[in-house]
């Protein structure tokens, strides 16, 4: 079971491999004039931070998870910047009430996620914007060697109740949500430096997602073979990150 710290790494990681593509969005958005900002499912801040550092608005993140939400008090002090518990099902503001509404790696895990999009767009104000920085899509992973990791995290997201294959109903999650989009994909396919470095993170993350249904044996054999891999420079990880910016009509 990994802890708030632990998950806090990952977003941070998360964060970093989508930051040029936020980047873009907050420019397009207009972030900086925006007076309200909300962040859906801010876990640990990571975003939500960030979202502080680039608008001269009010910022609030918001989780349902109180551990994450006492963590990421701590990790974004100041002023403009607060931390609510809600739902992103049931976002508790009222209609047209943010100029730029965002998540990050959020409807994933959301159960209801045609809801959360309808929800971020009935508090986005008339004109303003509904970011989706980032929906992966693990049914389209490629990994060389020709290992099972995909497979495992399909599944095991699923058990999780997550839905892996997400990124590629973003377009449509959007249209169902009357909103004008522009949906595009980022490539993220991993360096040799990002692979070696993030090696012991990931495989922790893939051991949380196959640990219930994958032998340990099989588990093993993987690792070292991804690992032989990297070691021989010949190592290959690929997973499309879908995004959006939509437009909310007055």
């Amino acid at each position: 079971m990994l802890s708030c710290a632990d998950w806090h790494a990952q977003f941070l990681r998360q964060a970093e491999w989508t930051q040029a593509t936020r980047s873009q969005l907050y420019r397009r958005a207009n972030l900086l004039r925006a007076e309200r900002v909300l962040d859906v499912g801010c876990g640990t801040g990571v975003i939500t931070a960030e979202l502080a550092r680039r608008t001269r608005g009010a910022v609030i993140g918001l989780d349902l998870d109180p551990e994450s939400l006492a963590f990421a008090r701590q990790f974004v002090p100041g002023p403009g910047v607060g931390f609510e518990q809600g739902d992103a099902l049931d976002l508790p503001y009222p209609n047209e009430h943010f100029d730029v509404v965002c998540c990050h790696f959020t409807l994933l895990w959301v159960a209801d996620p045609e809801r959360a999009v309808r929800e971020m767009a009935r508090v986005t104000c008339a004109g303003g914007s509904v970011l989706i920085c980032a929906e992966p899509d693990y049914g389209a992973r490629v990994d060389w060697p020709d290992l099972p990791v995909a497979e495992w995290q399909v599944e095991g997201l699923r058990r999780q109740g997550a839905d892996p294959l997400i990124g590629r109903k973003l377009r449509a999650l959007l249209a169902a949500a009357r909103l004008r989009a522009d949906v595009d994909v980022l490539a993220s396919l991993w360096n040799p430096h990002a692979l070696r470095e993030n090696f012991e993170s990931e495989w922790a993350l893939i051991e949380q997602d196959a640990r219930a249904f994958v032998p340990e044996a099989d588990r093993t054999r993987a690792r070292a073979q991804a690992w032989a891999a990297i070691e021989a420079g010949t190592r290959l990880v690929y997973l499309p990150i879908f995004y959006a910016l939509a437009r909310k009509e007055g």
